[in-house]
């Protein structure tokens, strides 16, 4: 199941449009888990476009998936002037996150997503760009 999309996303109403072109491969290679895979991919794109470019639609976000034969890596980038990530990313209870559930519309919540769903979330050292890997179901 070898293949990859280069992508550039400049608004986040193109992601229904691409999702077109790699949802096949998610059904492949995640089964019943292909939503919240794709969900995780939408999010970080849309965060991308959110902070990352301030909702400006004036600069793409390059987005490279590609289906290799046991995983998935998808690589999102933006031109923005990137985040701490490190204040978010480590411990992975959600107490830590929201300890109450009127905190939930705090900022994070897509993070603990991506942290939950995929099995590698990686950030650069400026912030703008994430790494996400994830085996296909049939992996260990």
């Amino acid at each position: 199941m070898k293949t990859s999309f280069d992508l550039n996303i400049n608004n986040p109403q193109q992601i229904r449009e691409i999702r077109k072109r790699y949802y096949p491969h998610l059904v492949q290679g995640f089964g019943m888990d292909q939503l919240l895979v794709e969900a995780s991919i939408s999010e970080a794109i849309l965060n991308a476009w959110k902070h990352g470019h301030r909702q400006s639609t004036d600069k793409d976000i390059r987005v490279h998936i590609s289906f290799m034969k046991t995983r998935m890596l998808v690589r999102i980038n933006d031109q923005g002037d990137g985040f701490d990530w490190r204040r978010y990313h480590s411990p992975n209870d959600l107490k830590h996150w929201f300890p109450r559930l009127e905190h939930i519309d705090e900022p994070g919540r897509g993070i603990v997503l991506l942290l939950r769903v995929m099995d590698v979330l990686r950030y650069n050292e400026k912030g703008n760009e994430c790494l996400l890997m994830k085996k296909y179901q049939n992996q260990e």
